[in-house]
């Protein structure tokens, strides 16, 4: 049938005109391509969103995999009470609510000094000029992204730890940065083996293109190893001896997410502190596992000579992380609250890390020295190495028989930096911060039936 505006459109057309009526500015029938950015087209799906895809299909699956904090320990009373005190003080309320600054709150920034200056041990005001050069972000992940932004090109270097954290790894590749391993053991990163990296890459002519040392020095993630206190001065001076023989500055990125959660024992100083000159490291913090991921605020504390060029990048990022949240967290550690929390958090991750230890112990006992596993004195993580052959990875048999059995994991090829060579394949990362203390053990039962599964012929 035709329509009035069908009519109107023949009435109005010229004779020997086409008859094709579509405007000459109408999208063509078909959409055109999107053209991505090469830091977009090189930037890999995150590994651990098809892990929690698993979890949400599977609700009776115990999973070891996520590193999150303890649902129940989430400090809601903590955050009361600051959310609180701000709303209380109408001036101090709408202060809170309004932007911040890039940099960050200025009294947030000075009580996080004060704090490391007690922590470390040195009289007050000895850290006073480095509160100028601390930079409020969004988690520490925020300022890792920045760092690699600030200091990598194409085909820049950076030396990791071998297993590391995966996600670093993410922003390195986005860069379109090389990421090259570096080995572990005990007592963390051997320092001799990072010495004959920086020598093989000099002899290959590479130096330059070395940009900075990424490592966890407390309770890494994925292994829960923390760098032992007699490597941590020789780390920071091989670092600085190299920048010297490169001719240009080559930094040290210390990680320090679980800076506060060491179980039974007292931590060493930080990286940072063995840095004087405040030339070398970075030093990298964040509130997520020791009050809230939510509230997501943590810091960095920079060499003068990136001060500025971070504080550009992250105007453009967000202008400044939430200025409510930094707020909130100033108040929490004012008032106490943060410090209580965290005491009452070492408590309940040691007793769940002794459990699953236990458990661990009990289950794969009959393995011998075939099957291995870390015992952190912090922090979330335990990592598992399975025999020789057994491949961890989700297309492996062993991946196969836990979803059957109902547990996950991280397969530790994900940790694995791609430089040298074909990364491990036996490897496994297990959390022990979210599953309760029951399903902590269960979880440990169904581990050892898919191990028992794929090992049989």
């Amino acid at each position: 049938m035709q329509t009035e505006l069908d009519t109107l459109s023949e009435v109005a057309r010229v004779p020997g005109e086409s008859t094709d009526r579509r405007s000459p500015i109408q999208p063509p029938r078909s959409t055109p391509p999107i053209h991505l950015s090469q830091a977009a087209i090189r930037t890999s799906a995150p590994s651990i969103t098809n892990l929690m895809r698993m979890a949400l299909e599977n609700p009776g699956i115990v999973s070891l995999a996520a590193g999150f904090v303890d649902q129940q320990s989430l400090p809601l009373e903590v955050a009361s009470r600051a959310v609180g005190t701000l709303m209380a003080d109408p001036v101090e309320g709408r202060r809170a609510l309004q932007y911040g600054t890039t940099i960050g709150h200025p009294g947030l920034r000075t009580r996080l000094i004060e704090r490391l200056e007690r922590a470390e041990g040195v009289s007050a005001g000895s850290y006073r000029e480095a509160i100028e050069r601390t930079v409020v972000t969004t988690g520490s992940a925020q300022l890792i992204y920045l760092v690699c932004e600030a200091l990598l090109d194409p085909g820049d270097i950076v030396l990791v730890e071998s297993p590391t954290y995966f996600v670093f790894l993410g922003p390195v590749e986005t860069r379109g940065g090389r990421a090259v391993r570096v080995p572990i053991d005990e007592g963390g990163l051997r320092i001799d083996a990072l010495d004959q990296a920086f020598a093989k890459l000099q002899a290959e002519g590479q130096l330059d293109r070395v940009k900075f040392v990424y490592t966890i020095p407390e309770h890494a993630n994925p292994t829960g190893i923390s760098l032992a206190t007699d490597r941590r001065k020789p780390l920071v001076e091989l670092v600085r001896r190299w920048s010297g023989v490169a001719g240009r500055r080559i930094f040290l990125l210390e990680d320090a997410a679980y800076q506060g959660l060491s179980y039974g024992r007292r931590e060493p100083g930080s990286l940072w502190a063995l840095d004087p000159e405040g030339e070398t490291v970075i030093l990298a913090r964040t509130f997520s596992k020791t009050l809230s991921p939510g509230v997501k605020i943590g810091y960095g504390i920079l060499p003068k000579g990136l001060l500025e060029p971070i504080l550009r990048l992250k105007g453009n990022h967000d202008f400044g992380s939430a200025n409510f949240n930094q707020q909130l967290l100033e108040h929490a550690l004012a008032s106490g609250d943060y410090d209580r929390h965290v005491e009452h958090l070492r408590d309940l991750y040691g007793r769940k890390r002794d459990l699953f230890l236990e458990a661990l112990g009990e289950a794969l006992s009959g393995y011998g020295d075939r099957v291995r596993w870390t015992r952190p004195r912090g922090g979330l993580f335990v990592w598992m190495t399975l025999p020789e052959g057994v491949d961890s990875g989700f297309e492996g048999a062993f991946f196969a028989n836990c979803l059957k059995h109902g547990v996950l994991y991280v397969p530790g090829e994900y940790a694995f930096a791609p430089e040298p060579g074909p990364v491990p394949r036996n490897h496994l990362r297990l959390t022990f911060g979210v599953p309760s203390e029951a399903e902590l053990v269960e979880g440990t039962r169904r581990l050892a039936a898919a191990l028992e599964s794929s090992l049989s012929p």
